[in-house]
């Protein structure tokens, strides 16, 4: 699968969560969307003095395609898409538990808790939520990076653009 047909296939299936999508078809439009982040930067940073309203735009474009593909390519390595929400789910419960937390000291930052307080073991376990975020980034991204699936699997048959691969 060449960029172009990859970003064809993406294109006519931005939103669609079901079958598979191959390995060349996910990484192309990360490359994409990579590249078109970094000229949305580089505009930002010309013509809008350190706000970044391209960046955000292209932010806002590309989650719907972006979490379709990456959905789909999990499903090529027979696994469920619902992993792919791991990590933020993790860091969206450490932020939460970490404003509660804070909210609850209501303390000046020079006198945060510690593990032998009260409330010092709050921050002992949020502090594992981070962690669990980054493990599953990082088995993530193990994930969206392994070979298709030769065979048909629960998800589906093999995309067509398995065949030719990127080895």
């Amino acid at each position: 699968m060449t960029f172009g047909q990859a970003l064809r296939t993406c294109r006519c299936k931005f939103a669609r969560f079901g079958g598979r999508a191959s390995r060349a078809e996910y990484w192309y439009l990360v490359l994409a969307f990579v590249v078109a982040n970094w000229v949305a930067g580089t505009l930002d940073y010309m013509f809008f003095d350190g706000r970044h309203p391209l960046g955000v735009f292209l932010a806002g474009i590309a989650f719907l395609p972006m979490t379709s593909a990456g959905w789909r390519r999990l499903h090529d390595v027979n696994r469920r898409g619902w992993w792919l929400l791991l990590p933020g789910i993790a860091s969206l419960i450490f932020l939460v538990g970490a404003f509660v937390i804070r909210g609850l000291n209501a303390q000046p930052m020079a006198e945060i808790p510690t593990v032998s307080n009260s409330t010092g073991w709050l921050y002992t376990v949020m502090l594992g939520f981070p962690l669990v975020s980054l493990v599953s980034t990082i088995w993530l991204i193990v994930q969206l990076a392994r070979r298709s699936d030769p065979q048909e699997n629960r998800f589906g048959p093999v995309p067509q653009s398995s065949q030719g691969d990127i080895e």
